[in-house]
């Protein structure tokens, strides 16, 4: 059995511990009055595989010097990551960011998909020997100076020095972490590779189990809307090649990881039913999306509503429906 289905199998053992694996069961929950207990119970599972991942780093401190986190769009890779730097941080552990969005070769260089178009998600986008050589150098106690890209020059305009104390480490977050060519002049030893994925252990009350790629859709949805100023229309038109850069660059590399992170949530459903149904108020005549919009608002609207406000600021949820005050 692979890492993912073992993740995906514990988190589904929890769930029947619990006595929650149909949407009918979250429902009840809620029903009856215990709606705080469904969103603590589910936020603290997390926080302790966070914790649990965050000793596992502080343990072999000596060897784990770059954490590098990859997993599809959506998957609350971002979010975990500023939780993973707290949880160090509680154990003592400075951790440093390393965007790979800085390491960008200039526009004329970046190779084109098969649309014509510069592939940005390409591995060749990037220029990893430059970062392989800091991330070499910083691991041996030398300070180096970190590229600062201008998306909006396409190119990099001033650099910035970094060195690395015995007691910190580097996360670096993207879809290529998982790639052992990114950091192919790191010693396996000095890495620690996280895959991060939204794996869905609720079902629907006929069986049908509710997939994975249809939270993360769900996610990309809100988040776009609320973060991106972009319709509908637009994240459906997008997906496809999202995920086919995901079966491309991400999902070929998921052995490669140390651990699994799952980010999926027993109440998020629930919490995306309102925001969602919102964004498809306005879809009547839509004929082109017609078909998923209705799978997805059929899939919310077995769920009772969860108002945002009542998710934990520091919540994954929150990366796609935003910080709300009541």
């Amino acid at each position: 059995m692979d890492r993912i289905s073992e993740c995906l199998m514990e988190y589904k053992g929890w769930c029947e511990k619990l006595g929650i694996t149909t949407v009918s069961d979250v429902n009840k929950l809620i029903r009856d009055g215990k709606t705080s207990w469904l969103i603590n119970i589910s936020e603290i599972w997390q926080e302790q595989k966070i914790s649990e991942i965050a000793k596992t780093i502080k343990d072999n401190i000596s060897k784990k010097k770059i954490i590098l986190i990859s997993g599809p769009s959506s998957s609350g890779k971002t979010s975990f990551a500023t939780r993973l730097q707290l949880h160090l941080k509680v154990l003592g552990i400075n951790a440093v960011s390393i965007s790979l969005d800085n390491y960008y070769i200039e526009k004329q260089y970046i190779p084109l998909g098969e649309d014509g178009k510069p592939d940005l998600e390409a591995l060749e986008a990037i220029d990893y020997k430059r970062f392989n050589k800091n991330v070499e150098e910083l691991i041996e106690g030398k300070e180096v100076l970190i590229p600062i890209y201008d998306f909006g020059k396409a190119c990099i305009v001033k650099e910035r020095p970094l060195s690395l104390k015995p007691d910190e480490v580097i996360i670096v977050e993207g879809i290529h972490g998982l790639n052992d060519k990114l950091s192919s002049d790191v010693p396996d030893e000095n890495k620690y590779k996280i895959y991060c994925s939204a794996l869905t252990a609720l079902s629907m009350d006929d069986g049908t189990r509710i997939k994975s790629r249809t939270t993360r859709l769900i996610r990309r949805l809100i988040r776009d809307f609320n973060f991106r100023n972009s319709s509908y229309q637009y994240t459906f038109e997008l997906w496809p090649s999202v995920e086919r850069g995901a079966e491309k660059n991400i999902f070929p590399y998921t052995d490669n990881a140390d651990i699994i992170f799952n980010s999926s949530l027993l109440y998020e459903l629930c919490v995306y039913k309102n925001p969602l149904n919102e964004l498809f108020m306005d879809a009547e005549g839509d004929t082109v999306n017609a078909a998923t919009i209705s799978q997805l608002s059929s899939l919310v609207n077995n769920f009772r509503s969860i108002e945002k406000i009542y998710t934990p600021p520091s919540s994954i949820i929150r990366e796609f429906v935003g910080i709300s005050k009541p």
